[in-house]
């Protein structure tokens, strides 16, 4: 397994306008610099009237296919 730590800050009107389109990932740049894109489902949990705010690790199998995430 691997983990990425990512930082989030993602108003509510950006991720309503991601999340109604046909757009179902959301891209985002890893504190290791490495680019990661997940499902943007996932933050649903983590929304509240302001938007995504956050700093959050992802956890992927070896395969690099998405396995959780949390906030941290």
């Amino acid at each position: 397994m691997r983990s990425l730590v990512v930082d989030i800050r993602l108003p509510k009107e950006e991720y309503l306008k991601v999340y109604q389109s046909y757009v179902r990932q959301v891209r985002a740049v890893a504190r290791s610099g490495e680019s990661v894109r997940f499902p943007i489902n996932v933050l649903q949990p983590y929304l509240t009237h302001h938007g995504v705010q956050g700093s959050f690790r992802l956890s992927f199998d070896d395969d690099y296919k998405f396995i959780g995430i949390e906030l941290i």
